[in-house]
């Protein structure tokens, strides 16, 4: 049996960083964790293909050669998800599909041949042995949410590593928290299921099998969802980095009460923890307190993030506007706490309404769904704002507009470089030859060619003559810089110019919504998930 796993094109993103791509020399910021965990999950016996079209292109010999055609897919990757789906089945190819999107949505796998629904692993074994004999139940659904402790290590041995940004891991899924907005909660449960340390420790030695030496990031849509378990195995992997001499930097996403665990914080580092993912949101309690996200409203969120970057972990943010607490006030209110703040890289996105989330049910039972999310939070919204829509996408333009003026970047930057300058440095090193490569590309692309080179020059000089043991995290930042910028005025403010569709909301049934989001929902641990999708 042949199968050949294809990971549709991902459209540009903060998170995607695909700016960076000509200077850093790579193609994607990471590899699609959930098809090569999948393909750990097939047949021994089975013949396998991996094709990231974000990668490589997929060509028609591919298909041909392939007995069935294998997908997984987030929301935002429809497009390109569906292009592929027909092609293959044009060619007369079987066609299989998981991941969040078709989990997620009822409608999504229309017209695919077999839909898994769920995490795979307690029904793939049985759909392989079906696949085999030619036949398969159109809709598999998994019975329950499994033990993470069976699932294998991914195939990395099937990744062009050289290709990626970072490598993917997961040490765990669910998060205990209740955010109304969140689907994580709705697919992966509110009990987080996590790996013994040694597990995660067999699964990173795969890794570095590979060669590949870098940024490794740890999927988990909050790492410290079980606090006891992250310890213990922030201590075994302490241990396993000294032994294999600091190969990789390693980040990841938690909650922002991780700023409340001195330990946590210090078994991170030690661990060689170099940044983390904070879902902020905002600094509206109100906003926070609408939305059921209380582990943010009663923190104070410019200590939690200060303290966080002085003890060496880079913030990156997700924030939110067009929440029904929002007024006018609320573009003033996020620009001035971002801008004060040391979060270069904040991903700031309009609420948009998931399928199968608690948002999604209340706006349906209220009327006021305008239908489907297009999965990127840099569009208008698919429901009716309390703010005026219009109102609501001016402002979050000007908001961007004024958060990505290059000196307000690298302002930013240099807050991050400036708080964390005491904190104790990873041992981690990339090779002198890939690093002075980059250093280089940067100085061309952005010194040279770039419309906001004296904004870069001057950031350089800054760090260079207050700060010269911060040059190479400062140029890391300053290569970021170009994806944030450039997203921002290239691609986000002119579509948000675009004139507003023709829409009204919609009829929609939440119950089938409520009877899906209670099974066993999950994407097939796709590790490739970004924050300002989600």
């Amino acid at each position: 049996m042949k199968a050949l796993l294809v990971y549709p094109v991902f459209p540009k993103s903060y998170w995607g960083q695909e700016y960076t791509n000509p200077i850093t020399g790579r193609r994607a910021i990471v590899p699609p964790l959930g098809l090569i965990t999948i393909a750990a999950m097939l047949p021994e016996h089975w013949e396998l293909r991996l094709l990231d079209m974000n990668v490589e292109p997929l060509d028609d010999s591919a298909i041909a050669w392939a007995d069935v055609v294998m997908l997984s897919a987030m929301r935002i990757q429809a497009a390109s998800f569906h292009d592929v789906a027909r092609r293959a089945a044009a060619m007369g190819k079987r066609v299989v599909a998981g991941g969040p999107y078709v989990t997620s949505d009822p409608q999504a796998g229309h017209g695919i041949d077999h839909v898994v629904i769920g995490e795979a692993e307690d029904v793939l074994p049985d759909l392989a042995r079906e696949l085999e004999r030619g036949r398969g139940a159109a809709r598999v659904e998994a019975p329950s949410r499994p033990d993470v402790k069976r699932t294998p290590a991914a195939r990395y041995d099937l990744l062009r590593v050289e290709s990626y940004n970072a490598i993917g891991v997961q040490f765990s899924r669910g998060c205990p928290f209740n955010c109304e907005f969140c689907d994580i909660i709705e697919l992966f449960g509110r009990s987080p299921r996590t790996k013994p340390p040694d597990q995660l420790l067999r699964e990173l030695d795969a890794v570095l099998a590979t060669g590949f030496r870098g940024a490794v990031f740890l999927v988990d849509d909050n790492f410290i969802g079980n606090k006891v378990a992250a310890k213990k195995m922030l201590s075994r992997l302490a241990g396993w980095t000294v032994d294999n001499g600091h190969p990789f930097d390693f980040f990841t996403e938690a909650s922002v009460n991780l700023a409340d665990d001195d330990e946590m914080i210090a078994k991170m580092v030690a661990a060689d923890f170099s940044a983390v993912f904070l879902g902020i949101e905002t600094p509206s309690k109100e906003a926070l307190l609408e939305t059921q996200k209380r582990q943010n409203a009663y923190l104070d969120l410019n200590e939690a993030v200060d303290k966080l970057a002085k003890n060496g972990l880079e913030v990156m943010g997700g924030f939110i506007v067009g929440f029904d607490a929002d007024d006018e006030t609320i573009f003033d209110l996020q620009f001035e706490f971002i801008d004060r703040s040391p979060i270069a890289k904040a991903m700031v996105g309009i609420l948009t309404a998931l399928p199968m989330t608690q948002l999604w049910r209340r706006l349906a039972r209220e009327g006021r769904l305008y239908g489907g999310a297009v999965g990127d939070a840099a569009y208008r919204p698919n429901f009716a704002t309390r703010l005026p829509e219009e109102t609501l996408v001016a402002g979050y333009g000007k908001l961007l507009a004024r958060l990505y003026q290059p000196a307000a970047y690298f302002r930013r930057a240099y807050r991050s470089l400036e708080l964390g300058r005491e904190a104790k440095k990873s041992p981690f090193r990339r090779p002198f030859w890939y690093a002075f490569g980059v250093a280089w590309r940067s100085l061309w692309y952005q010194g040279v060619r770039a419309s906001y080179r004296a904004e870069y020059w001057k950031f350089l000089a800054r760090v260079a003559w207050r700060m010269p043991d911060q040059f190479v995290p400062g140029v890391a930042a300053a290569v970021a810089g170009e994806h944030m910028i450039r997203y921002t005025f290239e691609d986000i403010l002119p579509r948000l110019a675009a004139p507003a569709p023709d829409r009204a909301p919609v009829a929609v049934q939440p119950e089938g919504l409520v009877t899906l989001g209670r099974r066993a929902l999950a994407d097939l641990v796709d590790g490739g998930r970004s924050p300002a999708t989600h």
